[in-house]
């Protein structure tokens, strides 16, 4: 297919480790190192958000549950409009809790003084929500989260490259003592979990995930109004330029997971070093600048793709 030549040109001018598109479940395009476990950056908070599917259907982690209701605190102490927070609203990144994180800053550097956002009032994505998203799995289901990443998503959909090793509980205990899960997958484990999502959570004839859970968390819940391209679910990005029921997780770097129904999923990896990682995670300079595919350029990856597929 010469437009799908065309795209791998245009990969070959981008620092992409590695580029996949399947379409309902059959390999389009296999590009690059499709094999090999990477960061995924903040495309960890979209798994997380999978994870947590089974344990709100069966009642083990109720989504209007307070921070107090869970015994949830932090270094110094929350307030008490931030222990009013609910699952919920830390799913939609809108907790109103201020909190440093303990890993890399981001767009919460520019959060509100704490205690002037009631919870649910302002979406500003904010790695303390997501971080203490992780402590919350925990606590609730007794179960590790590299452990569920690993009996309820690699196991039953059959990861090729998992590695449990691989995966870290990284941060600054001293800043806060909710710390990243940060998960290392390869682009054809995660092109596998794409595909499940787009079949409403079954593979082969197993239901991994509530069929109910995937429609809910991949639905729009924050409307982030107009000039935006980007609504959000439960820690799912939501393009609305590939129209409703696409839903995207995007990591630093270049990590992009794309599901756009009824089958098509899409994968963008670029490999970032070890210690790049935990320069990131403890907030040191990176031991060398690393070269980034953008939201953009990977849209227009996107793009390429679709008419390719269409031609």
């Amino acid at each position: 297919m010469i437009a799908l030549h065309q795209v791998v040109d245009a990969l070959e001018a981008l620092p992409t480790t590695a580029f996949l598109v399947l379409d309902q479940g059959r390999t389009v395009l296999d590009h690059g190192t499709t094999t090999t476990p990477g960061f995924l950056a903040s495309a960890r908070k979209s798994v997380l958000s999978v994870l947590y599917g089974p344990a709100v259907a069966d009642g083990t982690i109720r989504l209007d549950a307070t921070l107090d209701e869970l015994g949830i605190d932090d270094i110094g102490g929350l307030l008490p409009q931030e222990r009013r927070a609910t699952v919920r609203d830390l799913l939609t990144s809108s907790s109103g809790v201020y909190h440093p994180a303990t890993a890399a800053a981001g767009p919460e550097d520019d959060a509100p003084a704490r205690g002037t956002q009631p919870p649910g009032a302002l979406f500003l994505y904010n790695n303390w929500d997501f971080n203490t998203l992780g402590t919350i799995f925990e606590r609730c289901t007794g179960r590790p989260v590299f452990a569920a990443l690993a009996e309820d998503l690699a196991a039953p959909l059959g990861f090729e490259d998992f590695d449990p090793a691989r995966q870290r509980l990284l941060g600054r205990p001293d800043v806060s003592e909710h710390l990243a899960h940060h998960l290392f997958l390869s682009a054809r484990d995660l092109g596998r979990l794409g595909t499940m999502l787009l079949q409403n959570g079954r593979w082969n004839d197993r239901q991994v995930v509530p069929a109910s859970w995937v429609a809910e968390s991949t639905s729009v819940q924050v409307d982030r109004g107009p000039g935006v391209q980007l609504d959000y679910g439960y820690l799912w990005w939501l393009p609305r330029i590939l129209g409703r029921g696409s839903f995207l997780a995007i990591g630093n770097f270049g990590q992009y997971l794309l599901c756009v129904p009824p089958g098509l999923v899409i994968v963008h990896q670029r490999a970032v070093p070890d210690d790049t990682v935990l320069a990131r995670t403890q907030g040191t300079p990176a031991p060398n600048p690393i070269d980034s595919v953008s939201p953009v350029q990977f849209m227009k990856l996107v793009r390429a793709v679709q008419a390719a597929l269409r031609s």
